[in-house]
């Protein structure tokens, strides 16, 4: 079994087993609070009225998060692509076109936190499909806060930032 399918089997668990557990940026027993969240009242305590219930994932499957295609301008220092999964996302792997070179990433940021350790930037050669570079352990992106990724074009022409997240989804 690969690394891929290790972190796959991990977060989804047994056949049939919908216990999917997500990893979230910090402590990980953050219970985040969805909007639309069931909600019932408390009785006798004035203070907290209403008690939201904990999220619950129903099941999960492994899944393509595309980054659509965005021109990054010759010369740009930090040019930001946002983009929001329609549910939540554990990556497991990026994966950018070897076609397109020179990029360089400066920033993956998810729900304010960089996931790199500086913002010098990554060249994104080494997230192409031919790369043997290790991947990075992703935090869950959430349907609320998604991902900014802050780019730097160095180069005299336009490239285009184009690729997907393969990873582990979750649904209520």
């Amino acid at each position: 079994m690969n690394d891929s399918q290790q972190l796959a089997s991990q977060m989804l668990g047994g056949v049939g087993d919908v216990d999917v557990r997500p990893r979230y940026v910090g402590d990980p027993s953050i219970q985040p609070r969805y909007v639309g969240a069931p909600v019932e009242q408390v009785q006798g305590n004035p203070n907290n009225p209403v008690r939201y219930s904990d999220a619950a994932y129903i099941a999960g499957n492994v899944t393509w998060f595309g980054l659509g295609s965005t021109s990054i301008l010759a010369g740009a220092t930090g040019q930001v692509v946002s983009i929001k999964p329609l549910r939540p996302i554990t990556p497991q792997k990026i994966f950018c076109p070897s076609t397109n070179q020179g990029l360089l990433i400066s920033q993956a940021s998810i729900g304010g936190t960089n996931i790199f350790a500086n913002q010098a930037g990554v060249p994104i050669e080494l997230f192409s499909e031919v790369s043997t570079a290790p991947q990075i352990d992703w935090p869950t992106i959430d349907t609320s806060v998604g991902i900014d990724f802050t780019l730097i074009n160095p180069t005299p022409n336009a490239i285009p930032f184009t690729g997907a997240l393969y990873g582990t989804a979750v649904r209520r």
